[in-house]
């Protein structure tokens, strides 16, 4: 994995762009630490940062073509670039390098952006055509890598993260209203919005064209249409399950392509679990495995990991962390980029920390649960079905709903009063709204008294489940599993999962692969009927059966724990001192911090997602906002 940045402009590039050129690429540094490259024309300058793992020796960038007409800077790993230079050289192309970069190169010469679908692999990079003056933008189908851009008929930025993008003078340090809304009620940034005015993130399976001042974004592949258009006849049961298979065995055994020694993430869980196993049969040396856990039993997952890793006989590292917050909390939200709370980001940072003290690249489990139905939410939509038939609206909300409310807070990992909470609270939403409910953060409400008058009236109608809404909307006629099962891909995995891990695994200069997530595997996995997924309240049904004689037993029927940290307990341990302001957005920050944490200290409600998305917010507007150039350190 890399850094990659540029600028074109209608005008020749002066001192200043490629001054913000060489900065942007240096602050980028953590994400490509083995060598760095800058190119730059007349119109155009590009700037890379490299991760070096196919073609270590000839493989720099940023690269042109042989021609000298296209130049590249990427980001990812193709893993079918083999059989593509292959079929390219049958067409008359030659290569000086043993790259995949040089493969994309030829490719878009050869096919133009018709090469995108071609490509297997997880990638975002940027080509430069210097006859024509146009730049092309692609981002791989699920959206692995990021690609962030600001377009306008002066020039167009665009870069893997957003900090360098501030460097610009023409990129305003100001706040996207409706981003933040999405921010407090999601703890994540929904795509193609980021939290800055003027910079929007390339949509997964996407393309942008920029020319003369002018910018297209298409779309070169799209999961609904499996979806739209299921196979038929529908496959049995049997036959599904044995496809899964394949495609499990073919998608680990492409994304072992490595000049550089390949591990594993080892949760214990049966994705990772998967995905490790499959690994042991194709890769020619002993497995490396990581797993971290917390000291607090319930949040910890070590003993699932150590006895998958003994039955897989891998060479597992492990390391038990009780992270300092005052230390780690800067840290975390300036690589982290825009505000970010997803509970999980800490551990997953200190998780790809320990990967890379030995390897490069590692292969994660990542993807199974939107491929397979294995969330909580899918299992409460079904649930609310049941229950909204059988038990009286009135007796829900004169009996039942107060008794909820009422339940004394926990504070556990995954709790079953937090999830009676956020049930009883939505159940009688319809159903899409419910689904987009489950995991909501901050109400409309509650934001209104957070935000000042001004923000407020810019988000006006506006409130995220607008967009869950326009996802519902692109696949209607599917079962409604699977529909929610799009949604999630098109916003819980591409703008809040997939994120997670890249500004973690980048942090460190770790290249993460998702086999799980492969393009075949993701769109099969989506057509099936949701009674191959979701068996009664049993979820991942048919990938269990699939890899029944692979994982052991007890592995494969343990109930889903995820990978959250004991926020709900560390929040109660901050002083007052520790959480500052929430900047002009919030005028009410103070005051709804005060009493979410009372409601909380005293176990009234379980606010920890509550108080830990204000304090990453606070944590970013005094980093990332105040000195996106200056890193606090490295999270320790």
């Amino acid at each position: 994995m890399c850094g990659i940045l540029g600028i074109t402009s209608r005008e020749p590039v002066g001192e200043m762009e490629l001054a913000f050129l060489a900065a942007g690429t240096r602050l980028m540094t953590h994400r490509g630490p083995d060598a760095e490259g800058l190119w730059h024309d007349t119109y155009a300058g590009l700037g890379h940062r490299r991760l070096a793992v196919i073609d270590l020796v000839t493989g720099s960038q940023p690269m042109s073509d042989a021609t000298g007409r296209y130049v590249i800077t990427f980001n990812g790993e193709i893993y079918n670039y083999r059989e593509i230079r292959t079929e390219l050289g049958k067409r008359g192309c030659t290569f000086r390098t043993n790259a995949d970069t040089e493969v994309i190169l030829n490719a878009y010469a050869v096919w133009n952006t018709g090469c995108l679908a071609r490509l297997d692999g997880i990638f975002a990079f940027a080509i430069w055509d210097t006859r024509e003056r146009s730049l092309l933008l692609a981002r791989d189908h699920i959206g692995v890598k990021p690609l962030l851009y600001a377009a306008d008929p002066s020039r167009c930025l665009f870069a893997s993260e957003l900090k360098p993008l501030l460097l610009h003078p023409s990129v305003r340090n100001e706040t996207d209203p409706l981003a933040l809304s999405d921010y407090l009620s999601l703890g994540y940034i929904l795509a193609p919005k980021t939290i800055l005015k003027g910079v929007s993130k390339l949509p997964p399976a996407s393309f942008l064209l920029w020319k003369d001042g002018q910018s297209r974004v298409s779309r070169y592949w799209d999961m609904a249409s499996a979806m739209n258009a299921p196979p038929f006849p529908v496959p049995t049961y049997a036959r599904a399950t044995d496809t899964i298979r394949g495609m499990l065995d073919n998608a680990v055994k492409r994304q072992l392509v490595s000049d550089v020694p390949v591990g594993t993430f080892l949760s214990g869980g049966i994705d990772s679990t998967t995905v490790t196993e499959r690994m042991t049969r194709f890769y020619h040396d002993q497995v490396h495995t990581f797993s971290v856990g917390f000291k607090n039993s319930s949040y910890s997952e070590l003993p699932f990991a150590d006895r998958a890793a003994t039955h897989l006989k891998t060479c597992h590292h492990v390391e038990t962390i009780d992270p300092d917050l005052n230390t780690v909390l800067p840290s975390l939200a300036w690589f982290y980029d825009e505000p970010f709370s997803d509970t999980s980001a800490l551990p997953t940072a200190l998780l790809c920390r320990l990967a890379s003290k030995q390897l490069k690249v590692v292969l994660s489990g990542d993807g199974g649960d939107e491929c397979f139905a294995g969330y909580d939410t899918y299992v409460a939509d079904k649930m609310r079905a049941i229950y909204t038939r059988l038990v009286p609206r009135f007796i829900h909300n004169h009996a039942i709903l107060p008794l909820a409310r009422e339940l004394p807070a926990s504070h556990r990992k995954v709790s079953l009063d937090y999830e009676m909470r956020q049930f009883c609270e939505h159940a009688y939403e319809p159903s899409e709204q419910a689904h987009y409910s489950w995991r909501l953060l901050f109400s409309e409400a509650e934001k209104k008294a957070l935000l000042s008058p001004d923000i407020v009236r810019t988000i006006g109608d506006y409130t995220p489940f607008d967009v869950f809404r326009e996802r519902f909307a692109e696949v209607p006629d599917a079962p409604f599993l699977n529909r929610a099962q799009y949604v999630d891909f098109k916003t819980w995995l591409a703008d809040c999962m997939l994120v997670k891990v890249d500004r973690a695994s980048m942090a460190f200069g770790l290249e993460v692969r998702v086999p799980l997530l492969a393009p075949e595997l993701v769109s099969y996995a989506l057509s099936l009927p949701p009674a191959y997924k979701l068996r009664g309240f049993r979820t991942k049904a048919i990938l269990k059966h699939a890899v029944a004689d692979r994982v052991p037993a007890e592995i494969i029927h343990r109930r889903k724990r995820g990978f959250n940290s004991p926020v709900a307990h560390w929040v109660n341990g901050l002083e007052p001192d520790q959480v500052s302001a929430g900047a002009p957005e919030m005028p009410g920050f103070t005051g709804i911090w005060n009493a979410l944490l009372g409601e909380h200290s005293q176990h009234r409600a379980d606010n920890g997602f509550k108080l830990w998305t204000l304090l990453l917010w606070s944590r970013w507007t005094s980093s990332v906002r105040v000195q996106p150039d200056r890193a606090p350190g490295t999270i320790a």
